[in-house]
């Protein structure tokens, strides 16, 4: 039986998006370098966090790790993306395009993850919430 659609209020969506944009960007910060390679952001949902993994033999082992460190990790996230996640959850995914090019990717990790605190920290003293 399928649920009724939730109405959401105006401007929802673009909220996720944003956020999801924020996530994907930071995506090698949030999970670390070992889980980068072998996860990706699918969907933010509601406030939880879809993250998939292709590697089918390690969903399991990262499950128990993801439900042991979530809360230090959403505490992460809420302070350096200025996002509030309720939940995670972890499914199966396809690997992505071989195809296709990939991102170009920062040498510095760090170095991306510093530019993408300063540009959130700037967009809230734009809106008065921070002190300069």
């Amino acid at each position: 039986m399928r649920r009724p659609a939730r109405l959401l209020p105006l401007g929802a969506r673009q909220a996720e998006g944003r956020a999801e944009a924020r996530l994907r960007q930071a995506w090698p910060f949030v999970v670390g370098p070992a889980l980068a390679g072998s996860t990706r952001l699918l969907r933010v949902e509601r406030n939880i966090l879809v993250m998939g993994c292709w590697d089918l033999s390690r969903i399991a082992p990262l499950r128990e790790a993801a439900a042991a460190v979530w809360p230090e990790t959403r505490e992460r996230i809420r302070r350096s993306l200025g996002i509030t996640l309720m939940g995670l959850q972890i499914v199966p995914c396809d690997p992505p395009d071989a195809g296709a090019a990939p991102a170009p990717r920062d040498p510095d990790p760090l170095r991306g993850a510093l530019l993408l605190l300063e540009q959130r920290h700037r967009e809230r003293a734009a809106r008065g919430l921070e002190p300069e």
